[in-house]
């Protein structure tokens, strides 16, 4: 061996060490060194890789390119199709371009019709499911996927179509079984099982945008100290460089909001920047929730500026409008979207509970009454206890609008079983409901109930919510009750009409960040109960959605026409 070959090999060697420990920019500079001994298909291929965790997505198609023609050159059709598949995930997800996307997926298919059936099958398989936007064939393809990633033993195969296969489940309203599939795949990705870091990625963006369709929001929270201790072995940053919104939503469901705000306008920056999509829930919805918490809705309306017809930005724009006050426009986007997924699953029950606040809202009791009943009837046979907890927030309010004695005793039902589960910002709007109901009875104990809403929304950024609560304090006699208000700051309650003007707007990026308004301390998600939120406390996930990882040349395990179906 010649000492050129041998230092290239060294290099190379040095490159998937790096990979393979998350050492990004080492594996850059080990590829590039052993491309200026000599162009090969492994070492275009590594850099590409390389480049593509450090959000250079442009180079890393063209390395990768240029590693398929170098793979085909050599005969090695299987490698050259994986890479194919990989391109054409991201000209989709990341570019829009869907005609690239499908030469590409074609010319995948075509290179594997002259290899032996084996894991490249199930590869293939896998991107078939995730570009379908048939919700049960792509369950299907991910089956037949899963199916071949365990009869070759390749594990990286078998998490992703794992997992994508419990996203499609979700998408169909088989919420339990898809969300089973997915902690599966989690567990087996944080435990050192694959052999790709890709392949983690792929699985945590997917379960997030999942735990999002279903509004489940206990679960990413349960599952970001696990990610939290798993990144602890690599870094934690770069490691969770796949995706600037999943990585916001792990901080934000460790109390690290403000540096969740951060990762998101810096991900609008970089998108708007480089005239992508994004590969994830777009982060202008996530802040759009954070902003509507705030109070802040001409900003939120901005930042939502073309997703108002994205099912996964609807209860984010719901809150919006339910905020505003145009109730009949949340309303018919609700019903609009039940409509699409069906009124009595598991889907349906973080909508149902906006529709009966809408519905309440508009003065509408027995509609209200009608959609909390709906609610209720998911929640007693799906055994989820925010979903129970979520029932009787919604039969609570409609008990309190119509003046019956038992409305306290469900909300406190409510209250429990949201603090049960520690989703302290569910549990703080119950709690604020609780006081209003209260209020007629017991107006000390309504003050002091409405004290501790009030502090714990405060707590957790929701400026207009504790505005409320301090307001009803006041209404009751209570004196000297300060609240943050919209913008941040501490102020005497005052009429709605004076928090919240002399704001500069001037672009999306700059409303979504750059305010000179202090931040509040800790913000969660708006969207999911009431007019809160999302996931993570989560929530995800949609992306058009997917995270498209470089493993091996394969495109991820993600969400795709299928999960937006």
């Amino acid at each position: 061996m010649s000492a050129t070959v041998a230092q290239a090999e060294h290099h190379l060697a040095r490159g998937f060490e790096a990979l393979a420990s998350g050492d990004w920019p080492g594996a850059r500079e080990a590829f590039v060194n052993a491309l200026s001994t000599g162009d090969s298909p492994e070492a275009l291929d590594g850099l590409g890789r390389a480049l593509w965790w450090l959000r250079e997505e442009r180079d890393a198609v063209v390395y990768r390119e240029r590693a398929y023609a170098g793979f085909r050159r050599d005969g090695e059709l299987a490698r050259a199709a994986r890479i194919a598949l990989w391109l054409s995930r991201e000209y989709s997800l990341v570019f829009g371009n869907d005609a690239a996307a499908g030469g590409w997926l074609a010319r995948a298919e075509r290179l594997l019709r002259d290899v032996a059936p084996g894991a490249e099958q199930g590869w293939l398989d896998l991107a078939r499911s995730e570009r379908t936007r048939d919700s049960e064939e792509s369950a299907r393809l991910a089956f037949a996927a899963l199916d071949v990633a365990v009869a070759a033993a390749d594990t990286d195969l078998e998490l992703r179509a794992l997992a994508q296969l419990g996203f499609a489940e979700v998408a169909v309203g088989k919420i339990d079984e898809g969300l089973e599939h997915l902690d599966e795949a989690m567990a087996a990705a944080t435990s050192g099982e694959p052999a790709s870091l890709d392949t983690f990625a792929d699985v945590c963006c997917t379960l997030m945008l999942a735990c999002e369709r279903a509004g489940d929001a206990e679960r990413p929270q349960q599952w970001s100290h696990v990610l939290e201790e798993f990144v602890r072995r690599y870094d934690h940053v770069t490691l969770l460089a796949f995706c600037r919104t999943c990585c916001a939503d792990v901080f934000a469901a460790n109390g690290r909001v403000d540096a969740a705000e951060e990762e998101l306008v810096a991900a609008i920056r970089e998108l708007t920047e480089a005239g992508q999509r994004s590969r994830c829930v777009h982060p202008a919805t996530r802040l759009a929730g954070i902003r509507v918490l705030q109070g802040r809705f001409d900003e939120a309306e901005q930042l939502l500026t073309g997703f108002e017809d994205d099912p996964d930005a609807t209860r984010v724009v719901v809150a919006m409008r339910v905020g505003r006050g145009e109730v009949r426009t949340a309303e018919a986007l609700l019903v609009r979207r039940l409509d699409e997924i069906g009124w009595t699953n598991l889907l349906a029950a973080p909508l149902l509970e906006q529709l009966v606040q809408a519905r309440l809202a508009d003065d509408h009791v027995p509609e209200a009454r009608d959609a909390a009943e709906m609610l209720a009837a998911i929640a007693g046979p799906s055994g989820r206890e925010r979903v129970d907890a979520a029932a009787a927030l919604a039969r609570g309010r409609v008990a309190s609008a119509t003046g019956d004695a038992d409305a306290v005793n469900i909300l406190q039902r409510a209250v429990n079983g949201f603090a049960r589960l520690g989703l302290r910002l569910e549990a703080a709007q119950a709690r604020l409901e609780l006081a209003r109901a209260l209020a007629g009875q017991s107006p000390p104990g309504a003050i002091e109930t409405a004290r501790h809403a009030r502090n714990e929304l405060e707590a957790l950024g929701a400026s207009r919510e504790a505005d409320a609560a301090a307001a009803l304090m006041r209404s009751l006699g209570a004196r000297g009750v300060r609240v943050r208000g919209a913008s941040g700051r501490s102020a005497a309650v005052r009429p709605r009409c004076c928090g919240s003007s002399a704001r500069d707007f001037r672009t999306v990026r700059s409303q979504a960040g750059c305010s000179s308004a202090p931040r509040p301390p800790s913000i969660m998600w708006a969207g999911s109960t009431g007019s809160s939120a999302s996931s993570l406390e989560v929530r995800p996930p949609p992306m058009p959605c997917g995270v498209s990882g470089p493993n091996r040349g394969f495109p991820p395990t993600a969400r795709s026409g299928a999960a937006r179906s």
